[in-house]
C-alpha cells in the first residue's frame, strides 16, 4: 500500500501555475466593482489592485504576489461561465 504526502506546509494553500490561488476561494468573496472589471475581458491581465485583493481574501501574503500580467487561465475562465449563468448577475 502507498500514500501520496503533499509536502506543502501546514495551512499553505495551492495556486496555480499562474501564482493565483483555486478561483472557488476568492471569487465568491470578490467585490462587485471588481467582478466588474474581471468580467469586462476575461482573457486581459488582471491588475495589480485586483490580485493584491485577492490575496488578501485569501490570507496570503502580499510578498508572494505573482509578477505583473497574471491572466485568468482556461478553468478560472470555466468557473466564471458557470458562475454566471447560475447567478442573475443584472
Amino acid at each position: 500500500m502507498s500514500s501520496l504526502l503533499d509536502d506543502r506546509a501546514h495551512g499553505e494553500r495551492s495556486r496555480n501555475t499562474h501564482g493565483l490561488p483555486p478561483i472557488g476561494l476568492w471569487w465568491p468573496m470578490l467585490e462587485r466593482p471588481l467582478k466588474r472589471e474581471v468580467l469586462e475581458n476575461l482573457d486581459a491581465p488582471l491588475r495589480a489592485v485586483v490580485v493584491y485583493r485577492i490575496f488578501e481574501l485569501c490570507e496570503l501574503d502580499a510578498g508572494a504576489l505573482p509578477p505583473l500580467g497574471v491572466r485568468l487561465g482556461e478553468n478560472e475562465r470555466a468557473y466564471i461561465a458557470g458562475w454566471m449563468h447560475a447567478v442573475d448577475w443584472n
